[in-house]
C-alpha cells in the first residue's frame, strides 16, 4: 500500500509505502522544487519501492534508518547500490545492519554498511528543508527520531498511535523509552503530526493526552 499526502506546504512530497514481510511504513520525503529526495526506514520489496521512486522524478540525497532492525532496513543495501545515497544511522545501532540475520525473528536479509553515523542535534539539508535528529533510545540503544523543520517527525518504533514500540528485544529499556518520548517528542509541538514505523500516523497533543502507555 502507497499513500501520497496531500500538505499545506504542496513543495513538500510526502509518501509513506508498507513494505517488507510485515508491512512496515517507509516514507519518503522530499522537496519537489530542488528534486531531492531522502528515504526514511527503506524495509524492503526493492523493485515496488524502486518504481515509486522514478515515478517522484527526484534524486535520493539520503537513506535513514530510524534504527537497526530487520525489517526497517531490508532495502538498504539495494538502494544504496542503486543510488549511491549514504546509509545513516546511529552507531549504536550500525552493528546491526551486517549482522544479515535476526535470531529474536529468525530472519535473514541483505547486510548493509553505514555511510554516516547519526548523532543528537545533527541537522541535514533537503533542498530548502532542514533533517534535525533526536536520540530516542529504548525500543533500540540507537533509536533516533527525525524532525522535518516544525512541521512534522518520523518516530520510528519509538511512538505509534496510542501505542509504544516493544522494548523485550535486545537492546531495549522501557524506562528509556518512556523518557525519550516525554523529555523530546513530547518536547515538539502538540500539533505536529507523528509518522511511525508501523501504523497510521498521530499528533503529539493526542498521544500526550490519549496513549494509555504514557498515562
Amino acid at each position: 500500500m502507497m499513500i501520497e499526502y496531500k500538505l499545506q506546504d504542496t513543495n513538500l512530497l510526502l509518501m509513506r509505502l508498507e513494505l517488507g514481510e510485515i508491512g512496515t511504513n517507509c516514507y519518503l520525503v522530499g522537496d519537489r522544487a530542488a528534486k531531492e529526495l531522502a528515504v526514511i526506514d527503506p524495509a524492503g520489496d526493492f523493485d515496488t519501492l524502486w518504481e515509486v521512486i522514478e515515478g517522484t522524478g527526484c534524486t535520493i540525497k539520503y537513506i535513514f534508518n530510524t534504527h537497526g532492525h530487520w525489517d526497517h532496513i531490508g532495502a538498504n543495501a539495494e538502494l544504496h547500490e542503486k543510488t549511491g545515497a549514504p546509509i545513516m544511522i546511529h552507531a549504536a545501532d550500525a552493528p546491526m545492519l551486517q549482522q544479515g540475520y535476526d535470531r529474536s525473528f529468525r530472519t535473514r536479509y541483505q547486510p548493509s554498511e553505514a555511510n554516516e553515523l547519526l548523532e543528537e542535534g545533527q541537522k541535514w539539508q533537503l533542498g530548502s528543508y532542514t533533517l534535525s535528529i533526536l536520540h530516542t533510545p529504548g525500543h533500540t540503544r540507537g533509536g533516533v527520531s527525525i524532525v522535518l523543520d516544525d512541521v512534522l517527525v518520523f518516530s520510528g518504533d519509538t511512538l505509534f498511535q496510542l501505542s509504544v514500540g516493544r522494548t523485550d528485544l535486545p537492546g531495549g529499556d522501557m524506562m528509556e523509552q518512556r523518557r525519550s518520548i516525554r523529555e523530546k517528542l513530547f518536547a515538539l509541538p502538540d500539533g505536529m503530526p507523528v509518522f511511525p514505523g508501523h501504523g497510521p500516523h498521530t499528533f503529539i497533543g493526542d498521544e500526550k493526552l490519549y496513549n494509555p502507555f504514557l498515562q
